[in-house]
Order: structure tokens, then sequence, then C-alpha cells
């Protein structure tokens, strides 16, 4: 699932587009890095050692504004007047993105991020809970 993906990147070391911020409950996102290391026509890489590598993790989207799209549909919003850098001396902007089911330290949330989709929005607004299906055992 996209949440379960999202969160495998920002936690694997190679993947330099993409962080958690200071308290480990947002991303900060380096767009110009990002499109190349997982949003790439090509194919998407990740810089290692020597080379790059495929990135296993890569999303389908060749566009930035499809992933933030991705982003909102699963209920993450930009975290408004957040400028800053997530290294010490990195004069570069990262965008600011948070969940509050999507935490570093608590993986266990993410069966609770749901799609928005309308049906789901319907089934909200009615009192019903929004179900995922499990992931299978290769997402797992």
């Amino acid at each position: 699932t996209f949440p379960a993906k999202l969160w495998r990147l920002v936690n694997n070391p190679r993947v330099r587009s993409v962080r958690w911020d200071s308290q480990a409950r947002g991303l900060l996102i380096d767009r110009p890095l990002f499109e190349r290391e997982l949003l790439s026509p090509g194919g998407a890489h990740v810089v290692a050692g020597e080379g790059a590598v495929p990135a296993p993790d890569s999303f389908q989207a060749t566009h930035f504004d499809s992933f933030v799209r991705q982003l909102n549909l699963y209920g993450f919003h930009k975290v408004p007047g957040w400028v800053g850098s997530a290294v010490p001396g990195d004069a570069r902007g990262w965008l600011h993105f948070s969940n509050p089911n999507f935490r570093r330290d608590r993986p266990d949330l993410l069966l609770r991020i749901k799609r928005l989709t309308r049906a789901n929005r319907l089934r909200l607004a009615a009192g019903l809970e929004v179900r995922s299906r499990q992931p299978s055992r290769f997402q797992q």
C-alpha cells in the first residue's frame, strides 16, 4: 500500500530525498532530489556507492504533483509556514508533510491510514467504519 511503501522509503538510509522531521512525526521531502530518485520516468534510482541502483519502492507517478495528490488522498497535509532545512548548513528548502498516523516509531498505525475515496468519505460521514484491505505477504 502507499503508506507502507512511503514508510519503508523514509526509513531506507539509501534514499536521500525523504527523511523524518525532528520529531519523527512528519516527512521532509527535497523535491528536486525526490523527482530524480523516485519519480524518474526512465526508472527511479538510488545513488549507492559507485553508481545508481534501481529504487525498490519507487512510485509509479512521474510527476511530483501526482505524488502530492496521493499524499492528500491518504490524509497527509502540508505543514503550513514551515520553511527550513533538514540538515544544518543545508540551504535548500524541504517540503514538510504530516499525518497523525505516520510515525517512525509506530508502524502499526499505518493500518489506520485510509485512502479518502468518495465512497470512504461517505462512509465516514455516515459514521461507518472504513476498512483497509490487509497487505499481501509481498507488501509486508
